[in-house]
C-alpha cells in the first residue's frame, strides 16, 4: 500500500487562512474589487484531503480551476467561481528542501492565484489559454505577484520570491 502523502497539519491550516486573507487583502486593493473580505470571493481555496481525483496533482504547488454556479444567483453578473487547489505534499516538500517559511510560500502562491482570478474575472485575461498565451500570462501574473509581495517589506519573502524568479519553483504549467 502506497505511503499516505503528507498533508497540512492545524497549524499550517492556520498559516493557510492566515496567508489567504493577506493574499485577498492585497489583489482586492491591487485590483480595485470590492468583495469585503475573503469569504466573499468567489474563490474555493481547498488543499489536497479535500480535493478529487481529478484535481490531484503531483507536479505543481497550485492549480487554478474554473467552474460554473449552476444552483446559485451570480454574483455580479458572474456565473462562475474558481478553486484554488493547493498540493499540500508538493508544497510541503518544497518548503522543506528550499528552508523556506510556509507563510511566505503560501503568501506567493495564493497571490498569484488570486492575480489570475483577477484578471479573469476583470476581462484582462480568457481562462482558457493556448500553451503560448498561458506562458506569456504566468509571466504577467509572476512580475504582479512580486511587484505585490514586494511591498510588503518582509525578509521571509525574499527567499520565496528569489526561487519564484529563477525559476527553480514552478507554480503552473507553462
Amino acid at each position: 500500500m502506497p505511503a499516505k502523502p503528507a498533508c497540512f497539519s492545524p497549524t499550517h491550516l492556520h498559516e493557510l487562512d492566515l496567508a489567504a486573507n493577506l493574499a485577498a487583502d492585497l489583489v482586492s486593493e491591487a485590483y480595485d474589487l470590492d468583495f469585503g473580505n475573503f469569504r466573499q470571493w468567489p474563490v474555493d481555496i481547498r488543499h489536497y484531503p479535500q480535493l478529487s481525483d481529478e484535481e490531484k496533482r503531483y507536479d505543481v504547488l497550485a492549480q487554478l480551476f474554473r467552474y460554473s454556479r449552476h444552483d446559485a444567483v451570480p454574483k455580479g453578473g458572474q456565473p462562475d467561481f474558481w478553486r484554488v487547489c493547493l498540493y499540500d505534499p508538493v508544497i510541503l516538500a518544497a518548503m522543506e528542501r528550499e528552508a523556506l517559511d510556509l507563510h511566505s510560500l503560501l503568501c506567493y502562491i495564493l497571490t498569484h492565484e488570486l492575480i489570475h482570478v483577477s484578471r479573469f474575472i476583470r476581462f484582462m485575461e480568457l481562462f482558457g489559454l493556448d500553451k503560448a498565451a498561458r506562458a506569456r500570462e504566468e509571466e504577467i501574473v509572476h512580475a504582479e505577484t512580486v511587484l505585490l509581495l514586494s511591498k510588503l517589506n518582509k525578509t521571509a519573502l525574499t527567499p520565496v520570491l528569489s526561487l519564484f524568479q529563477t525559476g527553480r519553483l514552478a507554480l503552473d504549467e507553462k
